[in-house]
């Protein structure tokens, strides 16, 4: 059987999408001005080409801050429940962190956040 609080949650669902959108259609400008074509609406002309070769440094540091936001995330969670866990969980959250400094080293060694230096051919 479906709770009534189930229900509340579902309806309330539907009311808030229902009301973002009728607010959103109120409130969207309708005119097609040429200035609504570009990407970006902030009075400045686009200029140039839009295929900008990105240095594949900036990628490696944004999933390094992604693994190592996410442990701290897992970590935060651990230590909430540090003593219910006790042992097995001290052991576990080693593990964890070892596996994670292991990482690292290996992205120091394989040059992941050298920015400044030059390569040869470069």
């Amino acid at each position: 059987m479906v709770s009534a609080s189930f229900i509340f949650y579902a309806f309330a669902i539907v009311i808030v999408t229902v009301t973002m959108l009728l607010v959103s259609h109120a409130l969207n400008p309708r005119g097609h001005k040429r200035k609504n074509s570009y990407p970006y609406e902030s009075g400045i002309v686009p200029v140039g080409d839009t295929n900008i070769r990105w240095n594949v440094n900036y990628f490696l540091i944004a999933i390094s801050f992604v693994i190592f936001d996410i442990e701290a995330v897992y970590l935060y969670l651990w230590s909430l429940v540090v003593l219910e866990t006790s042992w097995p969980g001290l052991t576990t959250a080693s593990l964890f962190i070892l596996a994670l400094f292991i990482v690292l080293i290996y992205e120091i060694k394989q040059g992941a956040f050298d920015w400044g230096k030059r390569q040869q051919g470069e």
